[in-house]
């Protein structure tokens, strides 16, 4: 795949890295709107546990509202799912691909 992000509507998605960071942590969902400029990642923290980030960047005024929370499995992967029903409805096959190859690890059981 040769794109590493995409823009649909007002967000633009960036392709996950599988890989952990420096810090241990694999980002596998981030979307940032530059109108206003904020950021939401899903990922699994250096401790293999599922977390949600947000972040206000365009000013103060919401500053104090970013947040990062450790948050259950079934959440994490609600927000794939739905990340996949995004990329089809925009006729993105290889971002869905990847998706569900992530699923497959996170969570071998389930049907594709």
């Amino acid at each position: 795949m040769n794109e590493k992000y995409v823009f649909i509507d007002r967000w633009c998605y960036t392709m996950p890295d599988t890989v952990p960071d420096e810090d241990g942590i694999i980002v596998l969902i981030s979307k940032k709107s530059f109108g206003p400029l904020e950021v939401y990642e899903w990922g699994l923290d250096n401790n293999h546990n599922p977390y949600e980030r947000y972040e206000w960047l365009e000013n103060d005024l919401y500053e104090d509202e970013k947040y990062c929370k450790n948050i259950s499995e079934e959440e994490l992967l609600k927000q794939i799912f739905g990340i996949i029903s995004i990329f089809k409805s925009n006729g993105l096959s290889d971002w869905i691909n990847f998706y569900m190859e992530i699923l497959g690890r996170l969570a071998p059981g389930l049907p594709g």
